[in-house]
């Protein structure tokens, strides 16, 4: 989580998907001073498109002439389309509960996205995740969907999935000078990475199925990709669906008076290939059996998401001739 450590250097890991709306007339009071993350993210960042973000910083003046939210988050996703600014952590706050849902004769356990800095929400997150696995029958294949989890913090995900996550190294963070940072998971801990916080929870006896199934798409992003990457440590998941987002970095955040600069500032390596690849800068996690159709069925006004009918028959299908 974020915390105030340090005025200008890296408070804490973060990784939230970066759809969540910037106003134009969000004007900054006078104060205000961009140059912390400017400075910070030119020194340790993930800067994948060198030229444009050179050209925000000659027209910034590296960010003095910066006067509104809206020019660091343009600056920022200049340098890398995972990172961007919020005037308040408030505006990502994500916690909805993992549910368990009946579609077309399966049952899926939905693992959304979350982001909170408090702990009972992590709290209840996780360990509602980890009671909906172990009601299920060992027996049976496991289906967890993640298709319009967008993102927010991995560590509460994985800890509500750690039954099914082997203990070991979960991923390995790689800042922008070559540096191993890997994050490991142990006995109920999480510890490591690249300027995360240690995340404690109650270790769940392990479960064996006979098969898990992760449903992704195009909506999977950021934290739910690394969460899926330790994932794939057990040989008995294969991912279903269709290529997720392609947020695979990881995001440190620096404060900005009361606005939140987050930044890029590590790429991945993954424990096990996934689909031949083991290395990833913002690409897409590609899936072990691509479908037909995309898993999130298309919004109607005032629906929520939902897994489309014609892709819960497709994966029925592959359910019955994959073993």
């Amino acid at each position: 989580m974020i915390t105030n450590k340090c005025r200008y250097g890296l408070v804490g890991l973060i990784s939230i998907v970066l759809t969540f709306g910037l106003s134009a007339s969000n004007r900054l009071r006078a104060s205000f001073d961009a140059m912390p993350a400017i400075t910070y993210m030119s020194k340790y960042g993930i800067i994948n498109h060198r030229t444009q973000w050179q050209a925000m910083l000659h027209a910034t003046d590296h960010g003095r002439k910066i006067t509104s939210l809206t020019q660091p988050n343009q600056i920022l996703r200049a340098a890398n389309l995972h990172s961007f600014a919020v005037a308040n952590l408030r505006q990502v706050e994500h916690a909805t509960r993992p549910t368990k849902t009946m579609s077309a004769g399966l049952t899926i356990i939905n693992v959304p996205a979350f982001y909170s800095s408090q702990h009972q929400l992590q709290k209840q997150y996780w360990t509602q995740l980890q009671h909906l696995i172990k009601q299920t029958k060992p027996t049976t294949d496991l289906i967890l969907n993640f298709a319009a989890n967008t993102g927010g913090s991995s560590a509460p995900m994985i800890a509500g999935l750690a039954a099914i996550i082997p203990d070991g190294t979960l991923y390995t963070g790689i800042t922008n000078h070559h540096r191993n940072r890997p994050r490991m998971m142990y006995h109920g801990r999480i510890t490591g990475g690249l300027g995360q916080d240690d995340f404690n929870f109650s270790q769940p006896t392990a479960a064996h199925f006979r098969h898990i199934y992760a449903i992704i798409g195009n909506q999977t992003a950021s934290a739910a990709e690394v969460t899926i990457m330790a994932l794939k440590r057990n040989p008995h998941v294969t991912l279903v669906g269709r290529s997720s987002a392609g947020y695979t970095s990881l995001n440190g955040g620096v404060f900005l008076n009361t606005a939140v600069a987050v930044m890029t500032i590590g790429t991945l390596k993954a424990t096990v290939k996934i689909h031949g690849q083991q290395y990833f800068n913002n690409q897409p996690l590609k899936p072990d059996i691509p479908t037909l159709y995309q898993p999130l069925a298309p919004l109607q006004l005032g629906q929520s998401p939902h897994l489309d009918a014609d892709f819960l028959s497709e994966l029925r299908t592959i359910m019955k001739h994959y073993h």
